[in-house]
């Protein structure tokens, strides 16, 4: 059985990071602007949203940039584990974005399709309580919703 593949609905650009920041993350953390990470790097920044490991080797491969499939997933996971960019599993498929505005995505079980939601500063308070009442640090937290979209609902 094959997975399933997703739709993302592309927002707005996604980012609030300069390119040039980026870049010297990757520098800080000791690794190097390579072609490869520059290409994987400027598809996230543009994307809007998440894109899984396929997704970002289709986009290299218009950009006639051609990696072989184990240094993609080496590049991916340097730049996952120096949290240059994030990682979702999202429905058992790892996606990845770049760090940003603190967002949530809705997954259709229809069609497939997800999209970014921005949830209110109530989670974020939330958040502090279960801190709080848990002795317990936040680091970050992964929140999905699962549904049917109005595409399918109708």
């Amino acid at each position: 059985m094959t997975a399933p593949v997703f739709e993302v609905k592309l927002l707005q650009h996604c980012c609030n990071m300069k390119l040039d920041t980026i870049y010297k993350r990757i520098r800080s953390k000791g690794g190097r602007v390579t072609k490869v990470r520059k290409a994987i790097i400027e598809i996230l920044y543009e994307s809007g949203c998440i894109l899984s490991s396929f997704d970002i080797m289709l986009k290299l491969r218009e950009l006639k940039i051609r990696p072989n499939r184990s240094t993609m997933y080496r590049e991916l996971i340097f730049l996952a584990h120096n949290n240059v960019i994030t990682k979702n599993a999202i429905a058992h498929k790892d996606y990845f974005e770049l760090p940003q505005d603190h967002h949530h995505h809705l997954v259709c079980v229809g069609c497939n399709s997800i999209q970014k939601i921005v949830i209110g500063n109530h989670l974020r308070e939330q958040e502090k309580i279960i801190e709080r009442e848990n002795k317990f640090q936040i680091i970050n937290h992964s929140l999905e919703f699962y549904g049917l979209c109005r595409r399918c609902r109708a």
